[in-house]
């Protein structure tokens, strides 16, 4: 199984777990007989393949045992039908072979991030599309090489964002989406400079208080990081009303900028905002 570069490891099997020693939780088992005996006394629990929306891209198995591998992945090219921002964990691949897209969850939240609906509310969000990619391999020693090209793969579709396929009206393609512009400074108050808010976590969510976005999950969000003068470019927004929000690495709190972002198809908005 394979999330990240350094995220791979030969997996146990159900039936491990099956005749392991279950523990404190149902997901959690230490695997007293394993089919591999260098898995002997290690815990295995799908949390522990967990990670964060932003690096949720792509993820999935091997069949290393088999003289022409096969690979099997699960690609998202766009984190922006995902709920609680980019550094919400969520769930990967885990034990079963069992490989999963999530959407929405409260995993690592709890229940402030579930979705709630009024009497008579109406509601529209479009979930994905994801994209589901097979490779092979001719030879038993080229397995590993099918994850760089899954994230080969991944880069393409990542590409195409969004993808011009789907017929649904709710589906904005590119030419019907937005795009927001700006520079994020941070003032230094004992100093009284300001400068460029480098490598700042900037995003669109739905309008609420700083932070909101953490707990946000019926809405669409937008993210990006600026550069190290603190420009930034966040693209194929969906039309709507935002707020945006924003943190910088090495400052302590959350940012919403004071004025409201209406995002209109094909327009691009210039945004100027300090810390």
């Amino acid at each position: 199984m394979a999330i990240a570069n350094d995220r791979q490891r030969n997996m146990p099997t159900m039936r491990d777990r099956k005749f392991g020693e279950a523990l404190a939780y149902r997901e959690a088992v230490l695997l007293t007989n394993p089919s591999d005996p260098k898995l002997k006394g290690e815990v295995d629990d799908k949390y522990q393949y967990s990670c964060e929306n932003i690096d949720n891209t792509v993820h999935g198995w091997i069949d290393v045992d088999s003289d022409s591998p096969v690979g099997f992945w699960m690609i998202t090219p766009s984190n922006e039908f995902r709920n609680g921002g980019p550094i919400k964990q969520d769930l990967t691949s885990h034990v079963g072979p069992i490989t999963l897209s999530m959407f929405v969850s409260t995993h690592y939240a709890g229940k402030e991030v579930t979705m709630e609906f009024k009497d008579g509310e109406t509601y529209k969000k479009v979930f994905g599309p994801i994209f589901v990619y097979l490779n092979s391999a001719s030879t038993k020693n080229q397995a590993l090489s099918l994850w760089s090209d899954a994230v080969l793969q991944k880069s393409k579709e990542v590409r195409k964002w969004p993808y011009d396929f789907p017929k649904s009206k709710d589906f904005f393609p590119s030419n019907k989406r937005g795009t927001v512009m700006g520079r994020l400074y941070v003032h230094e108050r004992y100093n009284n400079i300001f400068k460029g808010a480098s490598k700042a976590y900037i995003g669109l969510a739905l309008p609420g208080d700083a932070g909101s976005w953490q707990k946000e999950s019926k809405g669409y969000q937008f993210w990006t990081r600026a550069n190290g003068a603190g420009s930034f470019t966040i693209k194929n927004i969906v039309p709507g009303v935002y707020n945006l929000y924003a943190w910088v690495p090495g400052f302590i709190g959350d940012y919403k900028y004071n004025a409201t972002i209406i995002i209109k198809p094909g327009k691009i908005l210039w945004v100027k905002a300090q810390i």
